[in-house]
């Protein structure tokens, strides 16, 4: 007869939720001092305890608070994070599952202050992100995601707006000065013989009249009774083309012309 086969090892789980509660009432801390010290939501922290980690943003938040709960309770970290990996793998990324931790892990409350300094980084980025998870009210993704390069749109696609059409440079008004030395009998109308009328008589000697060539205003039309007696300028410059006789003249922004 053979003999009896020896008896298999029995191969513990740990209850990581049980394990958090049970070393966190033994030292008698409430949840919102876990709060206030690592800053993590309340909410959290109770889901990590009920093994509720489908609450948490995502998988990467899970493993991240609970190392940082677990070394604020004086728990081995790492060995939280590693059972976590074996009894939840990741099913998008299997990753390589490491021996299964024992159930005697023992809370040291000693040991809780360094370990936090060196979570610190943890804690800080961790944290950040939880709360503006909280703000926003969505769940991030695991890892960050490329925008698309492209979108596809439906419906009418909206023609550009039209150019606008290119100003033109506004033309500069031209400036006409009429000065007798003499006696001058002047009939300026605009544009033409036949246009409004603007001055209609003699102009003693010494009188000046000042016109603006603007573009509502581009020629004025003279009748010159005394041109010997009258001299007139074109924007500072004295103008040509004047008649020895009496006779009429086009004054434009390009001079003076015999009309």
């Amino acid at each position: 007869m053979g003999g009896q086969a020896p008896a298999r090892p029995e191969c513990r789980v740990v209850e990581i939720g049980n394990v958090l509660r049970a070393a966190r009432e033994r030292q008698g801390i409430e949840l919102g001092e876990v709060e206030r010290e690592t800053r993590i939501r309340g909410r959290y922290l109770a889901a990590l305890e009920a093994e509720k980690f489908e609450l948490l943003p995502a998988r990467a938040y899970a493993k991240g608070f609970l190392r940082v709960y677990a070394d604020f309770l004086g728990l081995d970290g790492r060995l939280m994070v590693a059972e976590f990996d074996v009894r939840f793998p990741d099913a998008e990324q299997p990753e390589l599952a490491p021996a299964r931790v024992r159930a005697n892990v023992a809370p040291v409350w000693a040991r809780r202050r360094p370990v936090l300094l060196a979570a610190g980084v943890a804690v800080a980025l961790l944290g950040v992100l939880a709360w503006r998870f909280e703000a926003g009210g969505h769940t991030p993704s695991a890892s960050p995601v490329s925008p698309p390069t492209s979108t596809r749109q439906y419906g009418p696609v909206a023609a550009p707006p039209a150019p606008h059409p290119a100003v033109q440079p506004a033309t500069r008004p031209a400036h006409l000065v009429l000065s007798a030395r003499g006696r001058c009998w002047l009939s300026i109308r605009v544009d033409s013989a036949v246009g409004p009328v603007l001055y209609e008589a003699t102009l003693e000697a010494g009188g000046t009249l000042r016109y603006t060539l603007a573009p509502s205003r581009p020629r004025l039309w003279l009748r010159i009774g005394a041109p010997w007696n009258l001299e007139l300028s074109l924007n500072g410059k004295p103008a040509t083309g004047l008649p020895r006789v009496p006779g009429n003249v086009v004054v434009s922004r390009g001079g003076v012309h015999s009309a």
